[in-house]
């Protein structure tokens, strides 16, 4: 589960940095630039903390996964558009459970 968890943990962190660089190309917001850019070094170091100490690694990814989700799932909820907030807050979820089950069965 460890082995999966932290894969999906660089994945995402990928998707997450590319998401704010496509929100920046689309809509020229520097906020979603500058906080995709952020989420996603934060989740890259929660992948290279996770290859020494998975523990900890994990939890910080889950932590960072459950804000993003809130934030997805506020403008989902404000928007009604499945792109991009409805996607990243399904994809976030996910993140979230996998992350958090990975941390708790270790």
């Amino acid at each position: 589960m460890t082995t999966i968890a932290t894969g999906f943990l660089l994945l995402y962190a990928i998707l997450v940095s590319l998401g704010g660089i496509l929100g920046f190309v689309k809509a020229k917001s520097r906020v979603s630039l500058m906080s995709g850019l952020i989420s996603g070094v934060a989740l890259g170091l929660a992948w290279y903390i996770s290859l020494q100490s998975p523990t900890t690694g994990l939890a910080i990814a889950a932590a960072i996964a459950l804000v993003l989700l809130g934030v997805f799932a506020v403008r989902f909820h404000r928007t009604r558009s499945f792109m991009p907030a409805g996607l990243m807050a399904a994809l976030s979820f996910l993140a979230s459970v996998l992350f958090l089950a990975a941390w708790l069965s270790r």
